[in-house]
C-alpha cells in the first residue's frame, strides 16, 4: 500500500459510516439510531436463518463482558449467521478491500466493522479493536484470513490473534457447519441447507500465559491452540496439526 493509500486507510479507521468529520471514531459504541435499525435487522436475520437454514445453535458464549469470537470461515454468509446466533452486537475485523467495496461497503461500515489492511500496517486497526474490547463489547474474527474453498480448516493467522494476547481477553472458539453448502463460492442465492453454529468453552488468558516462550513463539502456539479448538468443534483436524504430523513422519522417514 502506497503512502497515499495508507493515509486514506488510516483516515477511514478514524471515522464512522454516518458521521464523518464530527470527531466520532469506529471505536465508539453505536448510537441510538444505529441500534434502532440494527436490532430489527438482527431479528430478521435470526428468524430467516431459523426458517431457511434450520439454524441450530449449540452452546452459548458469555452473556456479558468482553471476549473475542474466533470462527472458521467457509462461506460469505458466515458473519450474518454468526451474528444471528449471538444476542450481542459483534464488531468484526474484515479486509479493507471488502470494507471499501462500492457495492456492499456501506453495509459493513454501518455494521461498524473494523477494516484490516491485507499487506500489514494494522496497528491502528488493532488499537480500535482493543478500544472496543475495553468497552466490554464483543469482537469477531476469522483467524484463517480467507474463505476455505473445500470447507476444511486452513492455517490460522497470528496477526488476528495478537490482540487477544495483548489484552488478556477470553476467546471463544466457534465452528460454523454447513454454510459452505448453503452458499458455496459462486452461488448467488443461498440454498435451504441446515447450518449449525457450535460454540466451544472460552479459552481463558491463563491458558495462553501457560504456553510460555517468547512473545513470537507464544503467539504462534496460541494460534495453533485456537485453530485446534475450532477444528475440533467442526469435527476436523486442524491444518497445523496435519502439517506437524506430516513433518514428524517426514523426519522419521528421512532418519530411517
Amino acid at each position: 500500500m502506497g503512502e497515499a493509500g495508507q493515509g486514506r486507510f488510516l483516515k477511514a479507521l478514524r471515522i464512522t459510516a454516518w458521521r464523518r468529520g464530527k470527531g466520532h471514531t469506529l471505536a465508539d459504541p453505536p448510537g441510538f439510531l444505529n441500534n434502532l435499525l440494527f436490532w430489527p435487522f438482527w431479528l430478521f436475520c435470526r428468524l430467516g436463518a431459523r426458517l431457511w437454514f434450520r439454524l441450530r445453535i449449540e452452546g452459548s458464549p458469555p452473556k456479558t463482558g468482553a471476549y473475542v469470537l474466533a470462527a472458521n470461515h467457509v462461506s460469505l454468509i458466515d458473519p450474518i449467521v454468526l451474528g444471528a446466533s449471538v444476542r450481542r452486537r459483534i464488531v468484526y475485523l474484515m479486509t479493507e478491500v471488502v470494507w471499501r467495496s462500492p457495492r456492499g461497503g456501506w453495509f459493513y461500515r454501518w455494521m461498524r466493522a473494523i477494516p484490516v489492511a491485507v499487506r500489514g500496517g494494522n496497528r491502528e486497526a488493532l488499537r480500535v479493536a482493543r478500544a472496543v474490547l475495553q468497552q466490554q463489547r464483543v469482537v469477531g474474527i476469522f483467524p484463517e484470513g480467507g474463505l476455505s474453498r473445500d470447507g476444511l480448516p486452513m492455517l490460522g493467522s497470528p496477526g488476528a490473534v495478537s490482540l487477544v494476547l495483548n489484552e488478556g481477553i477470553p476467546i471463544v472458539p466457534v465452528a460454523i457447519i454447513g454454510a459452505e453448502r448453503a452458499l458455496p463460492l459462486g452461488c448467488v442465492w443461498p440454498r435451504p441447507c441446515r447450518i449449525t453454529v457450535r460454540f466451544g468453552e472460552p479459552i481463558l488468558p491463563a491458558a495462553f500465559h501457560a504456553l510460555g516462550q517468547a512473545r513470537r513463539g507464544r503467539l504462534q502456539a496460541a494460534t495453533r491452540l485456537i485453530m485446534e479448538r475450532i477444528a475440533s468443534l467442526a469435527g476436523h483436524q486442524s491444518r497445523e496439526a496435519i502439517l506437524a504430523a506430516h513433518g514428524v513422519a517426514a523426519r522419521i522417514g528421512h532418519g530411517s
